[in-house]
């Protein structure tokens, strides 16, 4: 008897394969959705931890203030001086330009020289770690080598082997890929530099140092703490330490402040709560779409249920029928969820690669991920079949055999709607009858429609919040010159000297403004307040003239303070700290005092806030520089090219000139390290949304068949009465198109929620630098709604075929 069952299961599946393969897909998209993205970001997480762990990434990093360097071993020897520092390695890190040739171009970009021993991964702390290439010998100084970083060569495609220009004129062979725990993810503190735009070069200490011309010089030390100790307080004997060494202050960070960093540990995180939000509403959008269809097949069957009744079969056997039927559709949607959870996972997977570069590499299968995904998604048509069967079995067979409106055991909506004039005649009010005639019906497939547009319209919204908040940014640093630029000097220069009037003079440039920019710590209230620790954020305070005719910030509230004191602060940042035009913030930064650089606390008054996204850009007046002990110097000098001249001309002329330039950079790629990150996720989201337009699409084809099989009888007593089956598949659109319509309002409505909650929510909190704004591109919503309502439309058109073969006697017939 049990193999009867399941012959007759077998057959009931070949005869609806379409219904139960469209049944079981929409099931796998959710399964896939959930199980593959957060496989991925589970691996990720598995490898920061053991990536940072093999190369020994350190507690403390201790670099030299304002560019300054000290003899090489005095670091050490501070080091070696203090308790509670367990490994210990001295570094020269120093910022030049690099030029090479990538797809046949030249291509400039800045770079770093990144001087330690050992290398090759022979220990220490922040080991380099070679990931292509023969790696790099102790190089003589007049053979110098380096190691390339290898997510800017894999960027630009370079092979393992070449050769770099540095400094203008200095030819350097490069001789393998390689990385470190801080370039594992490309950031800077301003985040200004991505993979596409900076280089990182390692090479043994004695090469950087005649590189960069700073012989026998070390300004950086990077340390591990033993078991236990205090990093703050290591950190303040560093600091106290160095105040003894004839040399500017130190200038110390933890591991958790370094920007690398806290962009390896949230991004997993941020990833996992945008993923699992999309994928989690994908889920329960396939598993309703599921429920329904699976439920409405079933009813599909009332009067078959009701004939096995009336000729005396048991309960349990009737209900094992439908109930394989949903074991097949149950096997079928977790063989194709794992199998799409799998590329998604892959997806993600080459994401992270080109994101980040990880000497320990793994992708295990996630098993319990999947298997968790794999059960519900199992047990969805289990249940959606086991209900409407136990409702047919308790009726009496009388009752399960009737047809049409003698079947509706009340809840319907026609007899109100009947009440209320409609235009046309009977065939044109027949899609809104029919809508309100199951109205549970209608529901459930309103629901699922409304969860996969609401999905889609998030998706395609977040992205436009992106490009909307890099374009706010852009335009609010670049003003009305595209092209405008800025020239990073390795110092601080008098205005007057000819590193600074080098960059200005220079042929390939034009408006150029001397400023200053420096790094500060800025707190709310006092530090001794009563409500708890002071919010304090730290920023980069560009010194400009508030009088410019060429480029001043602009205000959302108050007036930059010409020739006065005050800070104008970003919106984001004003936030942040909770506070308003008018109000006060201690502002502890560097200040030059009898020529010797310290850490000077003052309050300042907020005078104005500006809109650009980044929260970290704060400005004041140049005129301000001298309460620092810094006037009438400047670190930087923008401009824009001069006519006939480009960027890469600006950075050609001055590549190499002596003039203390350490960088060259467009304004617009203050988001550089974002940008590089969203054009990696670009395919995976493409992906995605790839998936959530295939789950509308099958939504609309099984709802059509659906509808096709339940009302087949109406339909047979329609073709009896001489209605064309065009009309009947015109009356399934319109039904299928005001569905949709009442779907798209409430999906933008619970779409635009999901999109204010991951933008102005899950976002900051990932990436808390950044105020984001809330956009939506209307032209590309339209025209994925428009794809949803056609292939709405078009879906019962997939049923002619049915409907003109269909016997009327025989569909038609009744035992009574």
């Amino acid at each position: 008897m049990s193999l009867l069952r399941l012959r007759w299961s077998l057959r009931e599946g070949r005869r609806r394969w379409i219904q139960i393969v469209g049944v079981a897909f929409t099931l796998a998209i959710g399964i896939g959705s959930y199980a593959g993205p957060a496989s991925a970001i589970d691996w990720r997480l598995d490898a920061t931890e053991a990536s940072l762990d093999f190369t020994n990434m350190y507690d403390l990093r201790a670099t030299v203030s304002e560019g300054g360097d000290v003899p090489a071993g005095a670091l050490a020897r501070l080091a070696r001086a203090i308790d509670g520092i367990d490994e210990y390695s001295e570094r020269l890190v120093v910022d030049m330009q690099v030029e090479t040739i990538a797809d046949g171009e030249e291509l400039l970009a800045h770079g770093r020289i990144i001087g330690v021993e050992p290398i090759n991964g022979g220990g220490g702390v922040n080991r380099v770690e070679v990931i292509k290439g023969d790696g790099l010998p102790e190089s003589a100084a007049d053979e110098p080598r380096v190691l390339i970083e290898s997510k800017f060569a894999r960027y630009h495609g370079l092979p393992d082997s070449g050769t770099l220009t540095v400094g203008g004129d200095t030819r350097v062979e490069f001789v393998g890929h390689a990385t470190s725990p801080e370039y594992f993810l490309i950031v800077e503190g301003d985040g200004s530099l991505g993979q596409s735009n900076f280089v990182a070069l390692f090479a043994p200490l004695a090469t950087a140092q005649n590189l960069s011309g700073r012989s026998g010089a070390v300004n950086d030390l990077v340390v591990t703490l033993e078991p236990g100790a205090d990093a703050d307080a290591v950190r303040r004997e560093l600091v106290d330490a160095a105040a003894s060494l004839a040399a500017m202050p130190l200038d110390v960070i933890t591991r958790d402040e370094t920007p690398s960093y806290i962009g390896l540990v949230n991004a997993p995180a941020a990833d996992q709560d945008f993923a699992g939000a999309m994928a989690l509403l994908l889920f329960v959008g396939a598993g309703f779409a599921a429920l329904n269809f699976s439920s409405r097949m079933v009813e599909a069957q009332r009067r078959e249920i009701g004939v096995s009744m009336a000729l005396g079969e048991a309960p349990r056997s009737i209900a094992m029928r439908p109930v394989l039927i949903g074991v097949q559709i149950g096997v079928l949607g977790v063989i194709g969820g794992v199998a799409l959870g799998f590329l998604l996972s892959s997806q993600a997977v080459a994401v992270a690669e080109a994101a980040f570069t990880y000497p320990v590499f793994e992708q295990p299968f996630k098993l319990g991920i999947y298997a968790r995904a794999a059960a519900i998604g199992f047990a969805v048509p289990l249940l959606a079949v086991l209900w409407p069967v136990l409702r047919a079995v308790r009726v009496r067979p009388v009752e399960a055999i009737r047809s049409g409106h003698l079947a509706s055991r009340g809840g319907s909506l026609g007899p109100v709607i009947s009440r209320v004039p409609l235009p046309g005649r009977s065939l044109a009010r027949m899609p809104f009858r029919n809508l309100l005639r199951t109205p549970r019906r209608t529901f459930m497939t309103l629901l699922t429609f409304s969860i996969g547009l609401a999905t889609l319209f998030t998706i395609v919204g977040f992205s436009s919040s992106f490009a909307a908040t890099f374009d706010r940014g852009n335009q609010e640093l670049l003003g009305n010159d595209p092209e405008r630029f800025m020239i990073r000097l390795d110092s601080l220069y008098p205005v007057d000297s000819p590193q600074v009037q080098g960059a200005l003079t220079d042929p390939t440039v034009q408006l150029g403004e001397p400023a200053l920019v420096l790094g500060a710590r800025v707190v709310a209230g006092e530090p001794d307040a009563d409500d708890g620790e002071p919010t304090q954020l730290d920023l980069v305070v560009r010194f400009v003239d508030f009088g410019s005719t060429v480029w001043t910030p602009t205000t959302s509230q108050g007036t930059p303070p010409a020739g006065a004191p005050g800070i104008v602060l970003a919106d984001k940042a004003a936030q942040d700290l909770g506070v308003e035009v008018g109000d006060g913030v201690m502002l502890t930064h560097p200040a030059q005092v009898d020529g010797v650089f310290a850490h000077s606390t003052r309050t300042v008054p907020i005078a104005a806030i500006h809109p650009h996204p980044l929260r970290l850009n704060a400005y004041m007046d140049l005129s301000q520089a001298s309460t620092w002990g810094l006037g009438g110097l400047a670190n930087i000098v923008t401009g824009v090219p001069a006519d006939g001249s480009s960027l890469n001309d600006v950075k050609r002329s001055l590549f190499g000139s002596g003039n203390g330039v350490a960088r060259v950079q467009g304004l617009d790629e203050s988001f550089q390290s974002v940008e590089d990150s969203l054009d990696q996720v670009a395919g995976f989201f493409i992906v995605f949304r790839g998936f959530v337009v295939l789950l509308l699409l099958l939504i609309a084809f099984n709802t059509a068949s659906i509808n096709a099989d339940e009302r087949a009888r109406d339909h047979a007593t329609m073709f009896a009465y001489g209605v064309p089956v065009r009309r009947v598949i015109a009356n399934l659109s319109m039904e299928g198109l005001l569905l949709c319509a009442a779907a798209a309002v409430l999906g933008v409505l619970l779409g635009y929620a999901l999109l204010l909650w991951m933008v102005l929510y899950l976002m900051p909190t990932a990436i808390p630098e950044i105020g984001p704004l809330v956009s939506v591109n209307p032209i590309e919503m339209a025209l994925y709604f428009a794809v949803a309502l056609i292939a709405v439309a078009l879906a019962p058109v997939f049923s002619a075929r049915k409907m003109t073969k269909m016997s009327i006697p025989g569909t038609l017939r009744v035992m009574e």
